[in-house]
């Protein structure tokens, strides 16, 4: 009787433990359907606002000089040693613990990256969809690039 009773309830606590879950992955989605930051790395360009769901735009001039370097030379491997020529390194941030983290040099893949990053054009990326970013910044020198990159068309 004791192990049907200890069967049931794990039962019940997989079960909620799925909901939690669940529920979780539909507020992010949400959130990221309404144009909205859901977290997670801030990207170059942009800081986390200390109210939470939005990113404020800095280092802009930043993100344009590597666009319009990558509108120049239309191939990575330039641009990557242009950044590290002039000592760009990738985005850094603390954690809410404290912790430091990016400031890495450009690679190839962090680059690219930043170059198909549809948050400079002013959307919101959860998963396989593309939504409107309705409180983020578009940045105008990104769009003909990332529209470039996907072959003259924004992913759907």
């Amino acid at each position: 009787m004791g192990r049907l009773v200890l069967n049931v309830l794990l039962s019940f606590a997989q079960f909620e433990r799925e909901i939690i879950s669940e529920r979780t992955r539909d507020k992010i989605a949400a959130t990221r359907r309404k144009g909205k930051w859901a977290g997670g790395h801030p990207i170059l360009g942009y800081d986390v606002d200390p109210r939470g769901f939005r990113l404020v735009v800095n280092e802009v001039e930043r993100v344009r000089a590597i666009f319009e370097l990558y509108l120049e030379h239309e191939c990575l491997l330039p641009v990557v040693q242009e950044p590290e020529r002039r000592g760009w390194v990738n985005k850094r941030w603390t954690t809410p613990k404290g912790r430091e983290r990016g400031g890495q040099p450009f690679e190839r893949t962090s680059l690219y990256r930043l170059l198909t990053n549809v948050a400079y054009i002013g959307k919101v990326r959860y998963k396989d969809e593309v939504h409107d970013g309705g409180l983020m910044f578009a940045l105008n020198c990104c769009a003909c690039v990332i529209v470039n990159i996907y072959g003259h068309k924004l992913p759907a």
